[in-house]
């Protein structure tokens, strides 16, 4: 596993997936390419959201009837059940708008480009916040992050909105290295169009008394709530109140209909595995919950106010594990870990030299495995109603509790 093997790799990776990519594009008609999955898949969902604002009433992004029956006719070929409605936060909705008057095609290319540039940009944040690993260890670090799976297939080729997470807390924590809080809490709040991502992260600000990153996150999120009642009004406001709550009850429902399959957090992961049995279902989230929280909250009490890398290492545990410890997170947002590995790695990086650096073996093959895992585990989550790559998330989550607390330790002997 030399460098020159990794990017062999990640290079042969990402030469397949640009040319699966070209020739989905290449031959899509009506939505559908030639290897049967609508184009884009997820991203129609915003667009035919963008159409809806731009021809009929702001307020109607959230109409599940309407948004249905404009996707199938967008998507003619796809099954009555595929089309997936819009459910991210009002203001979100503003760059879909215009997306939507291209034709699908080439809004679809347009927003690949987009989520390419935010990802990258993200990840040139954070490599300018890390002072540990070698600067020539960027190239490879990159591929690596650009093939990362969650990311290249999930994220890029189907049309999701993860790289806008990624971009804004990438933001938030180069801000926050460099002293400028409040901005680092306001590109925070724009993380709000997603709500199941700030599920951790608040409690982190408080309880590591960030009180400036807070209350620009406050700020920013009184802001983003004004603009999207500017933008689709008290009645579209209401709309998406009702569908969060739709979604947050079915994503506790095993008779919902959700892919259970596609997503990672603890609350997907029992219910794909236990299935019908909710008591039991609850009883094994709440256990997981419990017994994880107070090492969380131990370590951000610890913390608080200290060095900039055991800051950095509050973002890389709470990243981690609001992967883990959620409702209702799919695969594509794990493309986030890249962060919390990327702040983890810079901690324990170590060495002579530049063309000698030394991680600990045991956080290699969790990298190994965080890597390699999300390309086979949805089929065997399919096969074997058992999700490995939540195992695994939560297998890095608690190396880093153990392995922060020790570096903690040692920094104050």
């Amino acid at each position: 596993m030399n460098r020159p093997y990794i990017q062999f790799i990640c290079l042969l990776v990402l030469a397949v997936y640009l040319a699966v990519f070209a020739t989905s594009f290449a031959t899509s008609v009506n939505g559908r390419t030639i290897f049967g999955p609508s184009l884009g898949a997820d991203f129609g969902a915003f667009y035919v959201a963008g159409q809806i604002f731009d021809t009929y009433q702001p307020n109607q992004i959230y109409d599940t009837q309407l948004h249905r029956q404009l996707y199938q006719e967008q998507f003619p070929y796809t099954p009555p059940d595929s089309q997936l409605p819009y459910v991210n936060a009002p203001f979100f909705i503003l760059p879909f708008t215009i997306l939507a008057r291209l034709p699908y095609s080439w809004a679809y290319l347009l927003w690949v480009l987009l989520s390419l540039a935010l990802y990258v940009a993200g990840f040139s944040l954070v490599w300018r916040a890390l002072e540990k690993i070698p600067q020539d260890a960027w190239f490879i670090a990159l591929l690596l992050a650009l093939s990362f799976m969650p990311f290249l297939v999930e994220c890029l080729a189907g049309g999701q909105t993860s790289a806008v997470a990624f971009f804004c807390l990438a933001f938030a924590i180069n801000r926050e290295r460099r002293g400028y809080y409040v901005l680092s809490g306001l590109a925070l709040s724009l993380c709000a169009y997603k709500p199941t991502l700030l599920l951790l992260v608040v409690p982190m600000l408080l309880i590591t008394r960030r009180h400036s990153t807070f209350l620009g996150f406050v700020a920013g999120c009184a802001v983003l709530a004004l603009i999207s009642l500017l933008v689709v009004g008290r009645q579209g406001c209401l709309g998406y109140i009702n569908t969060l709550l739709y979604f947050t009850n079915a994503s506790t429902s095993s008779a919902s209909g959700l892919r259970s399959w596609k997503y990672v957090d603890i609350n997907s992961f029992f219910r794909l595995l236990v299935g019908n049995y909710s008591y039991l279902r609850w009883t094994l989230t709440a256990a997981t919950f419990l017994i994880t929280l107070p090492f969380l909250f131990r370590y951000w009490r610890k913390c608080a106010g200290k060095r900039p890398t055991e800051q950095s290492l509050a973002w890389a545990l709470t990243i981690t594990w609001t992967l883990v410890l959620n409702l209702y997170v799919g695969i594509y947002d794990t493309t986030l870990v890249v962060l919390s590995l990327l702040l983890t790695t810079n901690a324990f990086c170590h060495g002579e030299d530049k063309d000698r650096w030394w991680l600990p073996t045991s956080y290699k093959l969790i990298l190994l495995l965080v890597y390699v895992v999300p390309w086979v585990t949805q089929p065997i989550a399919r096969l074997t109603n058992l999700q490995i790559y939540t195992v695994v998330l939560a297998l890095l989550g608690s190396w880093q509790l153990i392995q922060f607390q020790r570096l903690g330790t040692r920094a104050r002997s």
